[in-house]
């Protein structure tokens, strides 16, 4: 454990759940009560099946989404078509919960996105989010690509266009300023949250499909070494429970 300034740091490695996204709504369910509020950011079409294990506590929903896929979102007892940073303006400690599913590697201003989710928490409320790493060489490399305005065409030439692999946001710019947990404890701690614990881990599958043809060894070669080295830092995931 180690302290900043403002805020009570852990992080420990463990392996990669069934599915990302389900298990952080595993963890995100342990902080949800019956009836809390709880705030989807980045909610998009459609979350629900992977939150099923966060949805059976029977919270109250309430979805934020700049993008015009919200509008389509049954799921959600509240549909908000804004950025977070606007809709925090009135909704000041409003929710129990918020949760962010691969939404932090797009934001472009990291203060005013973490002060944001400390403002609609309650004292006490809880940030659950899931981001890829930058330190790890797939954050690293798609940093790298989206300043080079690379990224897209180069996904193209080694997948096409129809790949499979679409995912929420996909067609919101990566900006990486908030994908490391040394700056994710620095904004969060300027922001008012009192504790963050990271859960990083390695997922084999979800880098190795990116890799050029020749070179799919390496995403087990690397998951297999940070493991036996066992430092978070190598983890190609970050999730965290972070404190209000």
């Amino acid at each position: 454990m180690e302290e900043t300034t403002e805020i009570t740091t852990t992080a420990v490695v463990v392996r990669p759940p069934r599915g990302p996204l389900g298990g952080l709504a595993r963890w995100a369910a342990t902080d949800c009560r019956p009836g809390s509020v709880v705030l989807s950011i980045g909610a998009g079409e459609n979350w629900s099946g992977s939150l099923r294990p966060l949805l059976r506590r029977e919270p109250y929903v309430v979805g934020v989404d700049p993008d015009a896929a919200i509008e389509r979102n049954r799921s959600l007892a509240e549909r908000h078509r804004t950025t977070l940073e606007e809709y925090a303006s009135e909704a000041e400690g409003r929710f129990d919960l918020a949760i962010a599913i691969y939404v932090l590697e797009h934001v472009a201003d990291p203060a005013a996105f973490t002060t944001a989710c400390a403002r609609v928490l309650k004292p006490g409320g809880t940030l659950f989010a899931l981001t890829p790493n930058v330190e790890h060489y797939f954050g690293a490399t798609t940093w790298a690509l989206s300043r080079l305005g690379v990224a897209d065409r180069l996904l193209e030439q080694l997948h096409g266009h129809d790949d499979g692999h679409h995912h929420h946001h996909e067609h919101f710019r990566t900006e990486y300023r908030l994908n490391s947990m040394r700056r994710l404890a620095r904004h969060l701690g300027a922001s008012g949250f009192r504790e963050v614990e990271f859960r990083c881990f390695d997922d084999t599958a979800r880098y190795a499909w990116y890799l050029p043809k020749g070179v799919g060894w390496f995403a087990p070669a690397w998951s297999r070494l940070a493991y036996a080295v066992g430092s978070p830092h190598l983890m190609g995931h970050l999730s965290f429970r972070a404190v209000r």
